[in-house]
């Protein structure tokens, strides 16, 4: 009987020992189960990261491409429009000493060479080229200024401010277009009566007409029987 009782409960320790490996088993496959998707879901944001870090680089390196075409366009067209400058200055002639600018004066004085052009990118170059600026938007803004002044001498005004004057002579030019379209309605009109008119009169000389020839062939009957 003892040994029985011993064997049971050595059958019971037994059992009780593989359900403890069992479990640990089963908890450590869950773990694993579970520790998977959270690894899996690291991997997708530092995936997603990556993506992100990578299109933001190429996004800037994009903008950073396009405002180099940018000032390189800018340049070269303001390197143009100098070199135009220079052109239109030299084909009209001399030009006054108060307006001539130090580029003219290293061209026209006499004894000038290439040597004494400052080299391309330095210092008095840059320094030339800004003054030549200066010079071209004086001019512009002179004729501009001139321009308002003969549309302020052609539109009733007083105003002597330059956004004044300039919207004054839009509302004058709106009124001039808005008499000239009444007047083409009126004249239009008149038009339409005046023939109207003169097809009433015509009709009514040519009912007159008849009636006098009418009158004659009575008179002519008449003097006829007697």
């Amino acid at each position: 009987m003892v040994k029985r009782r011993y064997e049971d409960s050595a059958d019971g320790v037994s059992k009780r020992l593989k359900d403890n490996e069992l479990n640990t088993i089963d908890s450590e496959l869950i773990g694993e189960q579970r520790s998977t998707p959270a690894r899996d879901e690291n991997r997708e944001v530092e995936d997603e990261e990556d993506v992100e870090t990578r299109a933001r680089s190429d996004a800037a390196q994009a903008a950073a491409e396009a405002a180099n075409k940018h000032q390189q366009a800018q340049q070269q067209l303001y390197h143009q429009q100098f070199g135009k400058e220079e052109l239109v200055e030299g084909a009209s002639g001399a030009t006054p000493l108060s307006e001539a600018s130090p580029t003219q004066d290293l061209q026209q004085s006499p004894g000038s060479d290439s040597k004494d052009k400052p080299a391309h990118g330095s210092e008095e170059w840059y320094r030339l080229r800004k003054e030549n600026h200066k010079e071209v938007e004086r001019r512009r803004r002179e004729s501009i200024n001139i321009g308002i002044k003969q549309l302020a001498q052609l539109i009733p005004t007083t105003d002597t401010n330059k956004a004044q004057i300039l919207q004054r002579a839009v509302e004058y030019i709106k009124r001039l277009k808005e008499n000239e379209n009444n007047n083409i309605e009126k004249w239009t009109l008149e038009k339409l009566l005046t023939e109207q008119a003169v097809s009433e009169l015509s009709a009514s000389n040519e009912k007159l007409k008849q009636e006098l020839e009418r009158a004659y062939r009575e008179i002519e009957h008449l003097k006829g029987k007697k």
